[in-house]
């Protein structure tokens, strides 16, 4: 997983800018994309895709891909999500910026929270 970071303040909290003339809009073709840091308000150009994670979904938000899914009963799906949601897309949600959407990729990798383990577990009477 790749994260982008904000190269003055080291602030993971980045945003999209606005694209802003011809260069920057060729280069968001090839995956250099222009970023705000919400901290220190700093505008950058970071490369976030790499080569090796091409055949993984990623949030189209934050691009982390640590992702897990959402069910039907606490998201109703819209427009573009529910064609791709017919066709046969994956229900994926990133739960650092909360966004639920649908891609044919599938995971890298699956976020889980910690779930508290039993340290005493108790016997089974038969």
């Amino acid at each position: 997983m790749q994260l982008v970071n904000c190269p003055e303040c080291g602030s993971k909290h980045v945003r999209h800018a606005k694209l802003n003339g011809f260069g920057e809009r060729l280069g968001s073709l090839f995956g250099d994309q222009v970023l705000r840091c919400k901290d220190c308000n700093l505008r950058f150009t970071a490369n976030v895709f790499r080569l090796a994670d091409w055949r993984f979904s990623r949030c189209p938000r934050c691009y982390r891909m640590d992702l897990t899914t959402w069910s039907e009963e606490h998201y109703i799906s819209r427009g573009w999500t529910s064609f791709k949601l017919y066709f046969g897309a994956r229900r994926l949600r990133c739960d650092y910026c909360r966004v639920n959407f649908a891609g044919f990729r599938p995971a890298k990798m699956k976020y889980r929270r910690n779930k508290p383990v039993n340290q005493n577990p108790q016997p089974v009477a038969d």
